[in-house]
């Protein structure tokens, strides 16, 4: 069975469950899970790995997303986009200047609190559930970050940009944050998923080119690629009993020219084969495998075994 990753266009209306539950039939594999929830009516980037890569998903890159927005201002919703029930109507739009000054004011550290129709639980009950029953109730603010907004237009009532922006970041609360600081009121009328955990839409492959591929093994991205943003190291054959029974070994042990630092986390080869994520100690000091990808590891140990025969 092959492991790796789907860079998957997700298309609206189609939500990462339905995704997820596709290629499990595609693939005949229980083990397929998503990187990151992409709204029903959203599309975009929704990284979807495959077998043994499903245990690398907390690894991948979720620090920095960017998404194309069209906000459309004068209108405020219940659910903080066009799918919800309209709340409040403003008929008086801003200027420009203004929509983009306020816009670029939320850039940097930005207290958001979750919208009601979400995921988030309170008191073990996701608050959708709660909002679908009328209730509101008390959110805590949570602190994200901003790192850019790209201007691309206004079109009389409706606002096109680019955000840069860290993980868990709720783009409908942003464009009804903003209509709230402007106090026409705003709503998202469509999001654009355009890169996360380092895959971006422009090879991005839809469900169906993938249910249509004569075989859809050749369109995976091989986990160890996906994770790039971890430094390589090379681990001689010598230590593979203690390292894939989880024992640390003395940095010095590593076969590598580069230097390392404390608390770092590096990806692991052993006999040219992606074995998983290890990680230095704070002291810098020792090394250990933290996730280990299982059949990789006893594929190499049964080759090693077969060599020393």
């Amino acid at each position: 069975m092959r492991m790796g990753l789907f860079n998957v266009l997700k298309p609206p209306g189609m939500t990462s469950h339905q995704v997820v539950a596709f290629l499990r039939r595609i693939t005949q594999t229980k083990r397929v899970g998503h990187a990151g929830t992409l709204d029903p009516q959203a599309a975009g980037v929704l990284p979807v790995c495959v077998g043994d890569a499903t245990k690398m998903i907390p690894f991948l890159d979720h620090h920095r997303k960017i998404y194309r927005v069209e906000m459309l201002l004068g209108i405020t919703t219940d659910t903080q986009d066009t799918t919800g029930k309209m709340t409040a109507v403003c008929k008086l739009i801003p200027d420009k200047e203004m929509v983009e000054q306020t816009l670029n004011s939320f850039m940097g550290d930005y207290w958001q609190i979750p919208p009601m129709y979400s995921a988030v639980k309170k008191q073990g009950k996701k608050l959708y559930e709660l909002a679908r029953k009328g209730e509101t109730v008390e959110r805590v603010a949570k602190r994200k970050e901003i790192f850019e907004i790209n201007w691309i237009s206004m079109n009389q009532d409706r606002v096109r940009f680019d955000v840069v922006c860290s993980e868990g970041t709720y783009v409908r609360t942003l464009c009804h944050d903003v209509g709230q600081k402007l106090g026409c009121g705003a709503t998202m009328a469509f999001l654009l998923r355009l890169e996360t955990c380092r895959q971006s839409v422009h090879q991005a492959i839809t469900p169906d080119e993938i249910g249509d591929a004569v075989n859809w093994e050749t369109l995976l991205i091989p986990i160890d690629k996906a994770l790039s943003n971890y430094p390589a190291v090379h681990i001689h054959n010598s230590l593979h009993k203690w390292l894939f029974n989880g024992v640390p070994i003395q940095i010095d042990q590593i076969d590598n020219d580069r230097n390392h630092f404390p608390n770092q986390y590096l990806r692991v080869y052993t006999s040219d084969c992606f074995v998983g994520i290890g990680h230095i100690n704070e002291a810098g000091t020792h090394f250990k495998m933290v996730k280990l990808l299982p059949e990789t590891a006893s594929t190499v140990q049964l080759s090693e075994k077969q060599r020393s025969r």
